[in-house]
């Protein structure tokens, strides 16, 4: 067959294409749905697990530290000296494991920015220089050096709009003048977002085996991650076991066998370990659906060969090969393809649009949600790879056409009997693969129900928060925090519609902050602990259970007291706690003092309905001591909250001005409903239900159009045989229940398939759910029912088309 032929026939497939638009527009939008939600899922993917890091030869870049059960590895600042002195490595660079908000002054605008602190080496470490400017110098990364800020180049572009001569520029950072060194390059990415990257400022001999910093190091070349962890073993775990004391030399040796210290590569460890398995568990979803949609396509291929069963025949007769008569579907199915991965695409670029605020920036390298070319790429071949294998199918069916029966009855008598049996399969196929989603969705459903009927311990609506991290060169010591605190306190209780206000070094929920406590009976344990002023309970509304609150009575030089979570008093003081005496140890001299407990409070599950509540201890905001303090701000401000009369809402241009009276200078950051807050409790459930609930709404509609067009076809090849049994007395019900039964049988096997798949994955769903069994009967119940309406709703209307057959026409056709 030459070229000039193959194009005619294919031009000749599309025009008839063209003059069935209606099916050429199911075509299409089955197609398009399923590769949209593969796309939009393969990008998700690809930016972040797939994605080479932009920094040069990525494959050679590791973390080094203790293995903490994240996927991750975590580092002390003692650990730097001797693993830069390593022979595996030929670079290292230390960073904080969290941003935190920083305050800048810029002229009279202040600002609060997030903040990233690292050593000059991370930089270097990572091989990406900074695009204008320079890294921090040696001076600048000693304690207590100049201070100096590198901006992150979208910061740079939104605040100095883009203007190279920012760099030189002197701001007040917290207080304090540094210099703007540099801006990053654009191609920069970090799982969480920052705006600035200030100096680590850490002492090359400190020996703190506090575990709160990353060591990123390069690897020398040839070196293998074996062999550096090997190496990172044995130079950590002696550094351990040289730092702590005979007696505890077995407990270290045990946890370096639980913990052992190692080197993991960094983009698995700092990027992809922020999604987990949440990620695979969409692709799986996504896949389904491009499965449904693949053999839904591929129904409505087989019906249109069918459609073309006498002229394929009388091709076959005169000659035609098998070859020239597969090409018009091939063309058909191309065609199919191409325009539905277009709109596949399209649909992909707007559901990641719709999306991009539900998936985490930690994910996504801290990058909003984008198409790539490898997302183009693989949306052309899911859209083209599908029709072709669909126009396959179709041509392997070609090839048993009953070519006599076809040439001689001219009907459809002997095609839909060879080919129903195919057409069932797809059907039921398409139904296994839609309950499979359904019971997911019903699943994440039932989690998200559950877990909103967990309290969290506290009241959230008509309540707002704010951060406030007093500004360093101003505010140093606790009584000056405590003088600052008091007096925006007094200015907020008088803005219109508040009714309570308070101060925490944390909001309730969603954060944690431990410290070690010593227990009357010289245990030390480390606990959840907060310090706030007198009103934090009555602005959350968290019950006193025993005793009494902490009250405006309870200030620096009157007796040192705390109060206690039910949960610490159940865990560790048998339940018993009011005149206990509970102490911070690790604090010596003046700074370690007795706390006696005071008042027993009700539990508050601060990480999420999904967790048990922490044991907590709470102090007065006037008691803390300064050493405390000056550990907490390095961590982040303070959490300002304010429960607010009837419906009224809190303008932030109004609190900011507020705030400006009585602290000059000082800006606020991240206000927020609280009712916001606890919802991102639930947040990962919320988002595993919208995207595996919208991925088995399409399996559905997708499975219904299968059912309807095969049942309706099937209806209309038979219309002879109906005709005959009206003919000889059939009444029109039992048309309908034939047909109905018909349907009813391949839902059965689907449902019946469908529940195995669902059950015999049921493990892989187990970590994702709470308070629910893979098996739960209230979901399988609701997916049971909603296919069984669905089925009827598709195999209706050919049901009815078959009760109405006029026996006249159809034995005259």
């Amino acid at each position: 067959m030459t070229p000039g032929v193959a194009w005619r026939e294919a031009g000749q497939a599309w025009r008839g294409l063209l003059r069935r638009p209606g099916y050429l527009m199911l075509a299409m939008l089955t197609l398009a749905l399923g590769v949209a939600t593969t796309t939009a899922v393969f990008a998700l993917i690809d930016q972040a697990l797939l994605r080479p890091l932009p920094f040069p030869e990525s494959a050679r870049l590791v973390t080094i530290g203790q293995y903490d059960d994240g996927d991750r590895n975590v580092a002390g600042p003692a650990y730097r000296e001797p693993v830069r002195a390593m022979g595996s490595v030929v670079s290292v660079g230390m960073l904080r494991g969290w941003t935190m908000d920083a305050n800048i002054a810029r002229g009279d605008t202040a600002e609060v920015v997030r903040s990233m602190r690292a050593d000059r080496g991370f930089i270097d470490t990572l091989g990406l220089p900074p695009m204008l400017g320079r890294n921090f110098s040696v001076e600048e990364d000693r304690p207590h050096g100049p201070q100096a800020v590198i901006l992150a180049h979208a910061h740079w572009r939104q605040a100095y709009g883009a203007d190279p001569a920012a760099v030189g520029r002197v701001v007040q950072l917290e207080g304090q003048a540094a210099e703007i060194v540099g801006v990053l390059p654009a191609s920069f990415q970090w799982p969480e977002p920052f705006d600035v990257l200030l100096p680590l400022q850490q002492d090359t001999a400190a020996r703190s085996m506090s575990t709160n910093e990353i060591l990123v190091a390069r690897l020398a070349p040839g070196v293998d991650i074996a062999a550096a962890s090997a190496e990172a073993a044995t130079v950590i775990g002696q550094l351990m076991l040289d730092d702590g004391t005979a007696d505890r030399r077995d407990a270290l040796r045990q946890h370096l066998r639980e913990h052992p210290p190692s080197a993991l590569p960094m983009l698995s460890s700092l990027f992809r370990a922020q999604s987990g398995n949440t990620l695979w568990l969409f692709s799986a979803a996504a896949g389904c659906v491009l499965l449904i949609a693949a053999v839904n396509l591929a129904s409505l291929m087989l019906l249109r060969t069918l459609d073309r069963s006498h002229d394929h025949a009388v091709r076959l007769a005169l000659g035609a090969s098998l070859p020239r008569l597969g090409l018009p579907m091939l063309a058909e199915g191309a065609l199919i393809g191409i325009t539905g991965a277009a709109i596949g695409l399209l649909l992909a670029w707007l559901g990641l649009r719709l999306f991009a605020g539900a998936v985490p920036l930690v994910w996504l390298r801290g990058e909003p949600p984008a198409l790539s070319v490898a997302s183009l790429v693989f949306a052309a071949a899911c859209g083209v790879g599908t029709a072709v294998f669909a126009a396959l199918l179709g041509i392997w069916r070609t090839r048993r056409l009953p070519l006599a029966a076809e040439l001689v009855g001219g009907g459809r008598g002997g095609w839909s009997r060879s080919s129903g049996h195919l057409g069932k399969a797809l059907v039921v196929t398409q139904v296994a693969l839609a309950v499979v989603l359904l019971i997911g969705a019903g699943l994440f459903m039932r989690t998200l129900q559950e877990l909103s009927n967990v309290p969290l311990g506290i009241e959230s609506r008509q309540t707002y928060v704010f951060n406030l991290s007093p500004v360093k060169g101003r505010v140093e010591t606790v009584e000056a925090v405590d003088r600052q605190t008091t007096r925006i306190l007094e200015r907020l209780r008088r803005m219109p519609g508040v009714a309570a206000a308070a101060a925490a070094s944390n909001p309730p929920v969603t954060t944690q902050l431990n410290f070690s406590v010593e227990l009357p009976d010289r245990r030390e344990i480390s606990s959840q602990y907060r310090f706030m002023t007198p009103d934090m309970f009555a602005v959350f509304g968290i019950p006193v259970l025993a005793g009494r609150g902490l009250t405006a009575g309870d200030v620096a030089g009157a007796e040192s007291v705390c109060v206690v979570s039910e949960a610490f008093a159940r865990r560790y003081l048998d339940g018993d706690a009011l005149g206990k005496l509970l102490t911070m140890p690790f604090y010596d001299g003046p700074q370690s003092r007795a706390m006696r407990v005071v008042g027993v409070v009700g539990d508050v599950r601060h990480a999420g309905p999904a967790e048990p509540a922490a044991p907590v201890m709470y102090t007065p905001m006037a008691q803390l001591p300064d050493a405390i303090w000056q550990i907490i701000r390095g961590f982040g401000g303070l959490t300002y909250s304010m429960r607010m009369h009837g419906g009224t809402a809190v303008d932030e241009a109004a609190l900011q001005r507020a705030i400006a009276e009585v602290a000059p200078g000082q800006p606020i950051s991240n206000l927020r409903a609280m009712t916001t807050v606890v919802a991102s409790t639930t947040g990962q459930q919320a988002l595993n239900l919208q995207l595996v609930g919208l991925f088995a709404a399409l399996a559905l509609l997708l499975a219904s159009v299968g059912l309807y067009a095969v049942m309706a076809t099937s209806v209309a090849a038979r219309r002879h045989e109906f005709g005959v049994r009206a003919a000889l007395g059939a009444p029109p019900a039992r048309l309908l229940r034939q047909v109905l039964l018909e349907s009813a049988r391949q839902i059965g096997m689907g449902l019946a398939i469908g529940l195995t798949l669902a059950l015999s994955g049921s493990r892989v769903l187990q970590g994702f759910l709470f308070g629910v069994e893979p098996a739960d009967p209230l979901a399988v119940g609701l997916v049971l029912g909603v296919l069984a309406l669905t089925a009827v709703a598709a195999a209706w209307v050919p049901a009815v088309r078959a009760a109405r057959v006029s026996p006249m026409q159809a034995l005259r056709t």
